[in-house]
């Protein structure tokens, strides 16, 4: 049997909308109550074949319009969500190793590409976790992925949110901490010499009254690139602390 007929087979909670396991078992021995999906979203979700660049285990869904469909990738289990946001015109290929790795630590972890339409990409992702049986959920994202985390933290009141050079704005999303309530668990990670994103913009999606929220990087690695610079181990020891704090509120 392929890879992603295995996967999918022992997933058969994609369809069931219950949680599951790369390994096929799961946390919690009974169906765990769903959280409401974001407004105007719901999830259709059809097996589709998963990319060779992701870790064994993962299974992949569409989602969303027909016409354009997002594909939205996921391994792990439990009611701990965690979704990955890619870059502009990116994938789930882009956060490949940190789909494993923190799957590893027991979260419930998925990522997508994007459609023409950005928002409805990001929020069918969303849904996808929640529908699996995810009861919370921490956004992380890369460049446009971090901006999009950022400018739905109020809308989706993730449990924590981090950014990795994200512009301040981007396809018209703010992404300005002073254009949003989320008081949440928040970091924004950049480069000082990004020539992608300039520091002082992903700085603006950090909070001004908390330098906590901001932690900057010698080098010019933008996005996911600082997961392969010479920093790769602070910036996910960061993102581990930034995900843990929101999950034990």
């Amino acid at each position: 049997m392929p890879r992603t007929a295995r996967a999918l087979t022992s997933c058969l909670a994609v369809l069931a909308l219950a949680a599951c396991t790369s390994s096929g078992g799961a946390d919690d021995a009974a169906t765990p109550t769903l959280a409401p999906a974001p407004a105007g979203i719901s999830a259709s979700l059809a097996p589709a074949e998963t990319p060779e660049c992701l870790p064994a285990g993962t299974a992949t869904v569409t989602t969303g319009s027909a016409d354009d469909p997002t594909l939205v990738s996921f391994t792990g289990g439990g009611t701990k969500g965690v979704l990955l946001a890619p870059q502009n015109q990116g994938d789930a290929c882009q956060w490949a190793d940190e789909l494993a790795r923190l799957a590893g630590e027991g979260y419930l972890v998925a990522s997508f590409g994007w459609s023409a339409d950005g928002e409805e990409s990001f929020l069918a992702a969303v849904d996808v976790l929640r529908s699996l049986g995810a009861t919370g959920i921490a956004l992380v994202g890369a460049s446009k992925g971090g901006t999009y985390a950022a400018a739905f933290a109020d809308e989706l009141a993730p449990v924590a949110v981090v950014a990795l050079g994200p512009p301040a704005a981007f396809d018209g999303q703010d992404a300005q901490s002073a254009s949003s309530s989320y008081d949440g668990p928040l970091l924004v990670i950049a480069s000082t010499d990004d020539s992608s994103v300039g520091v002082d913009s992903s700085e603006a999606v950090a909070r001004a009254d908390d330098p906590s929220t901001f932690l900057e990087l010698s080098g010019s690695a933008h996005g996911v690139a600082l997961l392969e610079s010479e920093h790769r181990e602070q910036v996910q020891q960061a993102i581990d602390d930034t995900i843990a704090a929101g999950f034990a509120v």
